[in-house]
């Protein structure tokens, strides 16, 4: 007698729906490169649309190229993990590095890199305003981004070399640059500015580990991230939250989202910002009213860069479980309540904390994260009622909203007269 075992919480047809899926997607981007390449229909998209021959040289320009772009300087360092990777971390130094005033370090958010922070320029970017004011301004980048693309075994074609999370770029990532950007700028401490994830790696790293914690007098979190909520799209979202062992089915186990890239190349810059837009509009109800539509070809030039599928996937482990948690090996949604893992805890963090957070951001469980951060009287919060997520960074009344504020704490925590404490409104 054959006896056949079913396994609980296995559906055939769902499953045959999400190979045929993937499958369909494969095959999409398989065709789609082969007539770009063989195919000479990239001549018709330049005589027709521009494509390859781009009016705006700041749209394919790196950090130090924009940079020095806009009469500044700039510098690119290098600082190896003790897992080997190879991080690119960049300095925007004063007019007089040995009279400056402090320094100031930025992390970026996920899938960026440091072009982010500076793209504005000048009096519109946060970096050039306090370099402006005096201050020594380095930004950091993720393991396996555009600047720390680099390993000293691992090649970015092999899955091991994508084979990191959130847990790498807090508990490696962080300390690594912040010990590099110390000890080269020979200062005792500095003040730390995330964005998005930049400010969850913040978060776990420095609940974990008091020591760095020790050498930050300030922590300022712009749209900070710690426990997130479900994407904007039913759909999407029931997809990703419930199954997000999904996500390695579709885009394997290397690199997110690397076509992005391809795309960009492809595609007339009105079409590639049209597309962005209604990315952000489908996933997560955006209307990046705050940003100008004028710079967005610029801006969303610059928004893209490599992460790993495993981050993307610890992200929405973290939204299914509703625990700001280390990554879960174990990504099968069954038994998930049979073992805890270890979790960041914010309000273990020694260091002033400053939240500046939106209205209309709809990333961002935000209840919990205030709670934990408003214990301490020492920090500071903001919130900008009309701002989405990317405002922080991009929106056109950020610097007067935004940036003002900032640059006032950064400044007071820099003082002599710093008490190791900033003033709440």
């Amino acid at each position: 007698m054959v006896t056949k075992t079913v396994h609980r919480g296995f559906n055939l047809a769902f499953w045959i729906a999400e190979v045929s899926f993937t499958c369909f997607l494969l095959i999409l981007e398989a065709s789609a490169h082969i007539l770009w390449f063989f195919i000479p229909f990239r001549s018709v998209l330049r005589s027709k649309f521009g494509v390859g021959a781009k009016s705006d040289p700041t749209l394919e320009m790196n950090f130090v190229e924009l940079v020095n772009h806009y009469g500044y300087k700039a510098e690119e360092h290098y600082v190896q993990t003790k897992d080997g990777y190879i991080l690119g971390v960049h300095r925007m130094p004063p007019k007089d590095v040995r009279k400056a005033r402090g320094v100031v370090f930025f992390q970026h958010g996920f899938m960026q890199n440091s072009e982010a922070f500076i793209v504005r320029g000048p009096n519109k970017a946060l970096p050039f305003i306090l370099v402006d004011q005096g201050y020594d301004v380095w930004l950091g980048n993720n393991r396996g981004n555009k600047y720390s693309h680099k390993h000293l075994q691992h090649s970015p074609e092999q899955e091991v070399f994508w084979d990191f999370s959130l847990d790498d770029f807090a508990l490696s990532d962080i300390p690594s640059m912040l010990g590099y950007v110390l000890e080269t700028s020979n200062a005792k401490t500095l003040s730390y500015i995330g964005f998005s994830q930049g400010t969850a790696q913040a978060f776990a790293a420095f609940s974990v580990n008091a020591q760095l914690a020790e050498r930050v007098n300030l922590f300022i979190a712009l749209a900070p991230a710690t426990r997130i909520k479900e994407l904007h799209n039913p759909i999407v979202a029931s997809l990703t939250v419930k199954r997000p062992q999904l996500m390695f089915l579709l885009f394997g186990k290397k690199a997110l989202l690397k076509e992005a890239l391809f795309w960009k190349a492809i595609l007339p810059t009105t079409a590639f910002v049209t597309i962005v837009d209604y990315s952000m509009k489908f996933l997560f109800g955006w209307t990046c009213n705050q940003i100008d539509d004028a710079e967005k070809p610029l801006l969303y030039s610059h928004i893209y860069s490599y992460s790993s599928v495993k981050a993307l996937v610890h992200w929405f482990q973290i939204t299914r479980l509703k625990r700001f948690q280390m990554f879960d090996g174990r990504i099968s949604p069954l038994n998930t309540n049979s073992y805890l893992l270890p979790t960041y805890q914010p309000n273990r963090i020694a260091c002033p904390i400053a939240v500046f957070y939106g209205g209309k951001d709809t990333i961002p469980e935000m209840d919990i994260l205030l709670t934990e951060v408003q214990d301490k009287t020492a920090n500071y919060i903001h919130m900008e009622p009309e701002y989405e997520h990317l405002d922080f960074i991009w929106a056109v009344t950020a610097p007067e909203n935004i940036y003002t504020k900032v640059s006032k704490l950064v400044n007071q925590v820099h003082s002599p007269q710093n008490t190791a404490a900033v003033t709440n409104e």
